[in-house]
């Protein structure tokens, strides 16, 4: 406890794992859809269809790999945090 203050010190040791039944997987689409509460982000991944005999590929299919789900104070420092990390500098 702080003396002065009576008010108990503790170190906490924080640790960012990913568990072995985690998903990961490679975005290329993105929707963001929003009403007035929240912010929902959905995340996809394209998958390509097998190429026909000229090699031409013809079909892509999108599958919904994730939603999340801002309330709109969380979603507006995340888009804060997008465009100030993807800044541009100009020359």
């Amino acid at each position: 406890m702080d003396g002065e203050k009576g008010i108990a010190q503790a170190q906490i040791e924080r640790t960012f794992e990913q568990p072995s039944d985690a998903i990961s997987f490679y975005c290329d689409f993105a929707q963001v859809i929003a009403t007035e509460n929240e912010v929902v982000l959905q995340l996809y991944e394209t998958i390509l269809g097998v190429p026909d005999p000229g090699g031409k590929i013809t079909k892509a299919v999108s599958r919904l790999r994730a939603s999340v789900t801002f309330s709109v104070a969380h979603a507006q420092t995340v888009g804060k945090v997008f465009v100030e990390r993807t800044k541009v500098e100009k020359e």
